[in-house]
């Protein structure tokens, strides 16, 4: 089935995919500082001695250290930053993009409107949950079709006065009626 549009949205849902991509660069900031902190702890204790015999123009080691290590941090954060941007933008496209098909089927059929188009695209996520979506979908498409079939031929047999043909019009209808059920405990 060929998809009926499109979609070239880069954030489906926002505040699903900032905040996942928010956490993820959260994350980041998180372990780049536990970097950066590291190197610098550790290579203030390893090369002080070695500097202080050297008689180096520096006083400290930090203040040798610390240019090099706010550099290499902060190119290290925006790098893996962008990477992890789009990589959780592209990731959430996978959920998100599902998300946005079942509510737009959903929609449809609170609107009594059976849907073209209830696939969604290969690759993504929750095909587990789609798959029987589709299947109610068609089920529902099948049971109105029959209703609308079996309300006809009701029609037609009042009107000719066919009591045999009237009573398999409404055997139709009790029949579809019978396969849906509702279950107990809901109000």
């Amino acid at each position: 089935m060929t998809h009926a549009k499109q979609r070239r949205i880069v954030l489906i849902d926002h505040r699903f995919q900032l905040r996942l991509a928010g956490l993820f660069m959260l994350v980041q900031v998180g372990l780049t500082a536990i970097f950066a902190g590291g190197l610098y702890v550790f290579l203030e204790s390893e090369v002080q001695a070695g500097l202080a015999s050297a008689h180096a123009a520096y006083h400290t080691v930090g203040q040798l250290l610390m240019p090099i290590v706010l550099v290499l941090a902060a190119f290290s954060l925006a790098v893996s930053t962008i990477c992890v941007f789009v990589f959780v933008i592209a990731l959430s496209h996978k959920i998100a993009g599902p998300l946005y098909r079942f509510k737009v089927i959903l929609d449809e059929l609170a609107a009594r409107r059976i849907p073209d188009h209830t696939q969604i695209r290969p690759g993504d996520q929750l095909h587990d949950l789609a798959e029987p979506f589709t299947r109610a979908v068609d089920h529902l498409e099948e049971d109105l079709n029959t209703l609308k079939t079996a309300a006809d031929q009701l029609r037609a047999s009042h009107e000719a006065g066919d009591r045999d043909a009237t009573e398999a019009a409404i055997l139709a209808v009790e029949t579809v009626m019978d396969t849906w059920s509702r279950r107990k405990g809901r109000g």
